[in-house]
């Protein structure tokens, strides 16, 4: 996969759908004028379309499975309900 080069960065009012929402920079530093990656997103074969490129898709679930914060809703345990009679 070659580098990115920033060339295909599009302003948050300009995006259109497949284009990568990943926010790279600020115009001028206003908070308010977003730049977004604007490369095209990732889609893996019989899944969702990402919103992300291919390479913020792999830096975003590395970063998470190195932090821990992978979805791990398996090992939680599951609420019951309690009904309450009189």
């Amino acid at each position: 996969m070659k580098d990115r080069d920033g060339l295909k960065k599009v302003l948050l009012v300009h995006h259109v759908e497949g284009q990568c929402r990943c926010i790279i920079g600020f115009k001028d530093g206003d908070m308010r004028t977003a730049y977004m990656c604007g490369e095209p997103v990732y889609q893996k074969r019989g899944k969702k379309t990402s919103s992300w490129c291919a390479d913020h898709y792999r830096k975003m679930h590395t970063a998470a499975e190195q932090s821990g914060v992978i979805d791990r809703s398996a090992d939680f345990p599951r609420a019951i309900s309690i009904v309450r009679t009189p």
